[in-house]
């Protein structure tokens, strides 16, 4: 089962987004927290028939939403929430978005769409969602996707340039540690940083461009983000062991 849920702030242009959802074109349900219902417009207008994102559930206070025709065209999905609560819209969506993958498998994906841009503490709210429970696994934010990837994790990322960047990030709730091995960087996991960031701006090695060989990050332990441009292919497998 593939979630999709859209949230409020900077969003990556549907036309950016084909390669990915070339890659996962089934959409079984769809979320949008509060203006990201604006950006769920955006996109269902774009697909038009070829990726169904009809809303299943908007919810969120539509404090920010810009076209509210969409609340009376969307009447029977809308949950509207109090402004001041303790969860931020995009937080109750990833709860609803788990609700759901709770009801259906434990092997749904979440993606998330938009909250790039904007108010920078929404934006690190989001991060740091990546080291509770209820996160989602792709996250499309402007120019770039965010995947997460855990122990036993193998992801694999076609279509780099060499003007290209990929960056690996350490979930916020562990600061060092973590394993990682990768074949296909200009710098490879040997020289990965042991604290912090493992990885900044890296780059497709020149013989795996030449060649046309994906990028291979394997995790061993830990959690990450792997953040690439928007164009890439990715195809993330787990090891069975």
């Amino acid at each position: 089962m593939h979630i999709v849920v859209f949230t409020g702030g900077d969003f990556t242009l549907p036309q950016d987004s084909l390669s990915f959802f070339d890659s996962f074109p089934k959409v079984d349900a769809v979320i949008a927290a509060d203006s990201g219902a604006d950006t769920l417009e955006c996109y269902r207008q774009f697909y038009g028939n070829k990726v169904d994102f009809s809303p299943d559930c908007i919810l969120g206070d539509m404090d920010s939403i810009s076209n509210r025709k969409l609340l009376e065209k969307y009447a029977d999905k809308v949950q509207v929430f109090p402004k001041d609560k303790d969860f931020t819209d995009t937080e109750l969506a990833l709860e609803k978005a788990f609700e759901l993958k709770k009801i259906c498998n434990d092997k749904s994906i979440i993606t998330l769409v938009g909250g790039a841009g904007g108010a920078a503490d929404h934006f690190l709210g989001i991060v740091d969602t990546f080291s509770s429970e209820k996160h989602s696994d792709f996250w499309l934010c402007g120019k770039q996707i965010f995947c997460f990837v855990k122990q036993d994790d193998v992801l694999y990322v076609s279509g780099l340039q060499l003007q290209d960047r990929v960056s690996i990030v350490r979930t916020t709730d562990t600061y060092e540690g973590g394993v990682i091995e990768t074949e296909g960087f200009e710098w490879e996991s040997s020289m990965f940083r042991k604290k912090g960031m493992p990885s900044i701006s890296n780059r497709i090695a020149s013989d795996h461009l030449k060649n046309n060989q994906p990028v291979r990050i394997g995790v061993k332990s830990g959690t990450f983000l792997v953040i690439a441009p928007v164009h890439v292919s990715l195809k993330k497998e787990t090891l069975c062991l």
